[in-house]
């Protein structure tokens, strides 16, 4: 497989200086609390390739999941029962060599996105967004057009604001910023980046705090943004966390549960408190893991945030240079669950499959739960550019409905019940637990 410039970073990370990082754990007498159960899963049309993101619509009706490296394209799927997640539709890519890393509902019913990213030699003509209409105007459920494609960049996320008709997406540069107020004509395009510029991986609005957070994986600047968006058209820089200058991972400091600071993967916020949890993601060697930052909870703010936590994985380990391990046991994408007292994270983490994290106290996130998303392996065409299910992407949380739906880029789609009742434990959950001032 021919890879792009962006993966390559993906694999191999980034190097910083090394730092000091505090890793005395914060131990609480409140038992660890977070269950997984499985509702439905469902292989789809399991496309060569396999599958990417997903998302959840507001009413959690149907979800949608994206494709990678083959001809899948994009995928609505029924989960109204969700113990039989059935498909829509399937509207295929129209080139093998446009990537689909990321699918996101617009607010508007009717309306999604599709990010484009060339896999080929030449991946200028490829780039952009697709905006696909099922139902909005001239698209049904089941035969879905193409309204529209948003000249941006090389795409691989893409996020939506839910209040306005403002797109976010990734650059090379920044956070593009599109005005999706016309569907089949969107304008804009403007780029904010923080200074130095960097290379913006991932983003999610954040409608409680007008925050646009903001995974930053190198060409300038590794690290978490995040963006004032009180006037959505028009996000400027509110604070930052570098990586330079703090310890890379490294077998050391996974086997003694310390925290690196390498490739900026995903960023995302806990709903009811002023915390953010920012994932990094590395191919092979010592995998990434997850940072808690505390941007109001306690001594930090927006403009000053402060590293409090940390966890790796439930199994974490060593992942050889090759294939069949690459990504195995970094972490990926996630989003907190708030249930009274109990916070929980929730994360598609690859090998792992979905995994549910404690993150009650901050300072102590600590592995509780997880379901190898492998069901149905033997009969899984997938990805051929990983190993063997679970590969699981991500994992969204719908309110609405109390369900998280999971992509595993092998086996298809998965619907779960996530509950703060007490632990089983996920694999070596206490391993790899700290907390610390980023120092």
């Amino acid at each position: 497989m021919e890879l792009t410039r962006r993966t390559l970073l993906k694999i191999t990370g980034s190097t910083v200086a090394i730092g000091s990082i505090g890793t005395a754990a914060a131990r609480g007498s409140k038992p660890k609390r977070g269950r997984i159960k499985k509702l439905g899963h469902s292989l789809l049309s399991d496309p060569a390739g396999g599958y990417s993101e997903e998302d959840v619509r507001s009413d959690g009706q149907y979800a949608l999941l994206g494709s990678y490296t083959g001809p899948g394209g994009s995928f609505l799927v029924d989960i109204e029962n969700p113990t039989d997640p059935t498909e829509v539709h399937e509207f295929p890519t129209p080139s093998d060599a446009v990537w689909h890393g990321d699918v996101q509902f617009d607010r508007r019913d009717g309306l999604y996105y599709r990010s484009r990213e060339g896999g080929g030699g030449d991946s200028a003509a490829p780039n952009g967004v697709d905006v696909i209409d099922y139902g909005y105007s001239d698209g049904t459920l089941e035969d879905p057009v193409k309204a529209s494609r948003i000249p941006a960049g090389g795409t691989h996320n893409l996020e939506p604001h839910p209040g306005g008709d403002v797109l976010y997406t990734t650059e090379h540069n920044g956070v593009g910023v599109w005005d999706t107020s016309d569907p089949t004509d969107v304008t804009g395009g403007d780029v904010v980046s923080p200074d130095p510029a960097g290379d913006c991986h991932d983003i999610v609005v954040d409608t409680e705090r007008d925050l646009l957070h903001c995974a930053f994986i190198g060409g300038g600047f590794d690290g978490y943004v995040a963006m004032d968006i009180s006037d959505p058209l028009s996000p400027t820089v509110a604070g930052k966390f570098s990586y330079e200058e703090l310890p890379d991972y490294s077998e050391d400091r996974l086997d003694a549960g310390k925290p690196g600071f390498s490739s900026c993967h995903y960023a995302s916020h806990d709903p009811d408190r002023d915390l953010v949890v920012v994932g990094d993601e590395i191919g092979y060697g010592a995998p990434g893991g997850k940072h808690i930052f505390d941007i109001g909870w306690g001594d930090g703010s927006v403009a000053d945030p402060k590293h409090i936590g940390f966890t790796y994985s439930p199994n974490a380990e060593l992942m050889d240079e090759g294939l069949t391990e690459v990504f195995d046991w970094t972490t990926h994408n996630h989003q907190v669950i708030s249930k009274g007292s109990n916070s929980m994270l929730v994360s598609g983490d690859y090998h792992e499959g979905t995994v549910v994290y404690d993150i009650s106290d901050p300072t102590d996130p600590t592995p509780t739960d997880q379901y190898r998303t492998d069901d149905m392996a033997d009969q899984a065409d997938g990805a051929g550019f990983v190993g063997e299910p679970p590969m699981a992407w991500g994992a969204n949380y719908n309110e609405e409905r109390d369900l998280v739906v999971t992509s595993d880029m092998q086996t298809g789609i998965y619907v779960f019940k996530v509950t703060p009742a007490a632990a089983k434990g996920g694999g070596n959950g206490n391993r790899g637990n700290s907390n610390g001032n980023g120092r």
